[in-house]
């Protein structure tokens, strides 16, 4: 059994303007002989070398094949280029190898195809536009016979046309250009439409409760409850959900005004009006219990002074009996 070649062998190769291979028959070299060429292209070349397979040059004798040069694949500045010697040259190069009879078969095919003129298909009339043309005709005669010209009615189609001989000049129908459409404007949802009124009853149920509310004086100091910045919080979610859909401006403005609304709810919460204030004295003391994690009424409270100056009351958890402390708002 002879030995192989190479994987891959050239016999013919085609280049460019640019001295590139644009085209070459590829064989490959079997147990049972030399197969047909096939064509390939110069990156499937490139890429099957850099992939570790062997190419060569081949020469057709008169009854055997006749080995060639081994052909090396380099790139430079990113481009790949096929060449049998080791000239690093932005050019291809395999030897005097023939022209490939592919780009033969094609260039043969691209003459024929451009030796026979082809002749350009003529359009014919239309019957209505010989009817139009007729009608034209008579109108002309009938100018010509009357001493006051009359007009004739214009073309019902814009492409008839008046013979030589007519002075008179019919009116052309204009193509008119369609009115503008305006767009439809996006209508809201009945899913949209119910969310907004759902916003607006929970900020009318919290207005009533700020308004019924007694504000004990122990929450001059505090700020709003978890619960109620939670759910301030959800509205503000919702309303920005909302915000971001390109709806109609009316759904835009209410939301708006929510979130208005929202704020002042929120500022109430945050700094409550002063009048409606009680003393402490009526009211019964109430401070966190780290212990039971709410609020718990203050058992033997005491009033003492911190170093920096501030009331505060310490005392028991009335429940636990846990240590319990919270600082009292200073006096204006």
């Amino acid at each position: 059994m002879m030995k192989k070649w190479a994987d891959y062998l050239i016999s013919e190769v085609s280049y460019d303007s640019e001295n590139l291979i644009s085209v070459a028959t590829r064989h490959q070299d079997t147990a049972k002989g030399i197969t047909k060429g096939q064509p390939i292209d110069r990156l499937t070349i490139a890429s099957d070398i850099k992939n570790g397979l062997f190419y060569i040059t081949i020469y057709s004798g008169r009854d055997s094949w006749k080995r060639g040069h081994k052909i090396h694949a380099f790139s430079i500045d990113g481009s790949p280029y096929i060449r049998i010697d080791k000239n690093k040259v932005t050019l291809d190069f395999l030897g005097d190898l023939p022209l490939s009879s592919f780009v033969k078969s094609l260039s043969i095919q691209e003459l024929e195809s451009k030796s026979e003129p082809v002749e350009p298909e003529k359009e014919e009339a239309t019957p209505e536009q010989l009817n139009r043309l007729e009608q034209l005709e008579k109108q002309i005669q009938e100018l010509e016979s009357k001493s006051e010209p009359v007009e004739p009615e214009p073309p019902s189609s814009p492409r008839g046309s008046l013979p030589k001989e007519s002075a008179e000049e019919l009116p052309q129908e204009l193509d008119l250009a369609p009115e503008p459409v305006e767009p439809e404007k996006e209508e809201a949802t009945p899913e949209q439409l119910s969310q907004v009124n759902d916003l607006q009853q929970q900020i009318d149920d919290l207005e009533n409760v700020l308004s019924h509310q007694n504000f004990p004086y122990s929450q001059s100091e505090e700020e709003a409850t978890p619960e109620q910045l939670s759910k301030v919080k959800e509205l503000e979610k919702e309303i920005e959900k909302l915000e971001s859909v390109d709806i109609e401006r009316e759904i835009i403005q209410t939301l708006r005004k929510q979130d208005k609304k929202l704020g002042a709810i929120e500022n109430k919460l945050n700094h409550p009006d002063i009048s409606e204030i009680k003393t402490s004295k009526t009211i019964s003391q109430e401070v966190y219990c780290v212990k039971c994690k709410t609020k718990r009424i203050i058992k033997n409270p005491e009033e003492t002074i911190m170093k920096n100056g501030r009331s505060a009351i310490k005392g028991s958890c009335s429940v636990c009996e846990c240590k319990v402390f919270r600082i009292v708002k200073m006096k204006k």
